[in-house]
């Protein structure tokens, strides 16, 4: 992108606005609110999917990151912005940093070594897609409810986040490497059960930062640079 500054600016111009909408849509019951902090998550992350493309550099990664850390906090300090803006994050009967994690998850693997596309989608997209579909599912059908560190999610939540890792994984690695089908289906079934188990013990949103991380360190280990 031409202009550092609107490149800079561009993370909070898409989250600033969803976050208003959706913070909105809660004096009309629409939906709950642990469903329009899910929108918001999925909506975030497939859009973190273009990051690569404009924030081409460390100084402008760590400055995006300054920004939309910096408004995150003032949405949980400010009450003016907390009214407006933080319902969607802030309204779900839980206390969470979950959107922080969410922001250093995404920096993090934009400054990470990116040898192959697979580094930097991979991650993102079972952070977004899985941990979606986990809830979805997990609400809809809760079968096994877990306990100890797992304690409020369910079996059928966990196996739905490992199916959708393992789908995202091996449709990337057969895409973007020249894995054979047996090392594919290898890396992707020990990156789902890794992050699924992350998941499923991590708590007050710190999920955001451990899934991907993990899934990161499972590719760095096992394929390299392929």
């Amino acid at each position: 992108m031409d202009s550092p500054v609107l490149a800079l600016l561009l993370p909070s111009l898409l989250i600033v606005p969803a976050m208003g909408l959706l913070s909105l849509v809660r004096s009309h019951n629409a939906v709950s609110s642990e469903l329009r902090r899910k929108a918001l998550h999925l909506g975030t992350g497939l859009a973190s999917l273009s990051f690569p493309i404009f924030l081409t550099g460390p100084w402008l990664v760590v400055a995006a990151l300054a920004l939309v850390t910096g408004w995150m906090l003032a949405v949980r300090a400010v009450p003016f912005l907390s009214t407006r803006f933080g319902c969607v994050l802030h309204d779900t009967g839980r206390k969470s940093y979950g959107e922080l994690y969410f922001a250093f998850a995404v920096a993090g693997l934009l400054l990470l070594p990116q040898e192959n596309p697979v580094f930097y989608v991979v991650p993102l997209l079972i952070l977004t897609l899985a941990d979606a579909a986990a809830a979805v599912v997990g609400r809809a059908f809760p079968v096994g409810i877990l306990g100890g560190l797992a304690k409020g999610k369910t079996i059928s939540g966990s196996a739905a986040f490992a199916g959708c890792a393992y789908l995202v994984a091996s449709a990337f690695l057969a895409s973007y490497t020249t894995l054979a089908f047996p090392e594919i289906f290898a890396v992707a079934l020990s990156m789902a059960l890794l992050t699924c188990l992350v998941e499923a013990i991590s708590s007050r949103g710190f999920d955001n930062i451990a899934v991907p991380a993990v899934a990161w360190l499972v590719l760095h280990l096992t394929i390299g640079g392929v």
